[in-house]
């Protein structure tokens, strides 16, 4: 488990205020990150395009270990598919 908070201040003190992308980027690998949309354009009441935006952003060692941690919660003990 990690120490690193679950959320990202991008403020703070002038000695602080430096954040590189890739610290940005290595929080939200390392987290994870979780967009969820929808778009509807519309003309007169009647719906002519919806766009939905699902989408997740980790890295497969934080999706992995998530997974894993998930698995006693659910009931799923073993990999075996249920019959």
């Amino acid at each position: 488990m990690s120490n690193l908070p679950d959320y990202m201040v991008l403020g703070g003190d002038a000695r602080d205020s430096e954040v590189s992308l890739l610290d940005i980027l290595d929080n939200v690998l390392n987290s994870g990150v979780v967009i969820h949309g929808n778009l509807v354009i519309s003309l007169a009441g009647v719906d002519l395009v919806y766009v939905g935006l699902n989408v997740i952003l980790t890295s497969v060692e934080t999706a992995r270990r998530n997974i894993e941690r998930a698995k006693p919660a659910r009931g799923l003990l073993n990999d075996r598919p249920m019959q």
